[in-house]
């Protein structure tokens, strides 16, 4: 595949969005893995009827999916998200991988749980990792809305940086670690450094 293949991603609240919102008003290309799920919930007849087969119709909505009914399982049932997982991830690789191959140089893509999505892994040439301390993450979550409560429970579940790391230092793929616990005008000198080093490196 022509170009390089960059995954974003980073523990909850870490800033992966922001560091795709710096990259578009360079005017890179950035698949948001969420955004495209959300389309894909809505648009792909052939996930519709697996959802629809697999958790009944209460699941969907005329625009997607009834994101209560999910949330409400997800996080409290192992199996059950598995279960969402493997019926969304194939078309979910399938659109990754057409994005990736309509673009001749550095592409993006920006996915929280990208370390679940192994097809998805095979096609990157480099990891982008945002951090962030636990605190700072927390109250981001908290400024968007969430309860602490809850904030604090979806930070822990998803666990911390250094084993976000291991995944890809197991897969021999390339890390750059992106820190974002300052300013915006500090993150976007690091996005600058650390793309700089890339186009340098191809």
């Amino acid at each position: 595949m022509a170009g390089k293949c960059i995954g974003i991603t980073g523990t909850i609240g870490s800033g992966k969005s922001t560091v795709g919102e710096c990259l578009r008003r360079r005017g890179l290309p950035v698949l948001d893995a969420d955004a495209c799920v959300h389309t894909l919930y809505k648009d792909c007849v052939e996930l519709r009827k697996a959802l629809s087969a697999e958790f009944g119709e209460a699941c969907l909505t005329a625009d997607g999916v009834n994101r209560e009914f999910f949330a409400s399982r997800i996080f409290s049932d192992v199996a059950t998200r598995e279960k969402l997982e493997s019926l969304v991830y194939p078309y979910l690789t399938d659109a990754v991988r057409d994005f990736f191959a309509a673009h001749s140089g550095p592409a993006f893509l920006e996915a929280a749980l990208l370390h679940r999505i192994p097809e998805v892994v095979k096609l990157l040439d480099q990891v982008w990792l945002v951090d962030a301390p636990a605190g700072v993450r927390l109250e981001r979550l908290v400024s968007r809305g969430l309860v602490r409560d809850d904030a604090e429970c979806r930070i822990k579940a998803q666990g911390d940086i250094a084993a976000l790391a291991a995944v890809w230092q197991a897969q021999e793929i390339p890390v750059a670690k992106i820190e974002n616990d300052g300013s915006p005008e500090q993150l976007e000198d690091h996005v600058k450094v650390t793309l700089s080093s890339l186009i340098k490196a191809r």
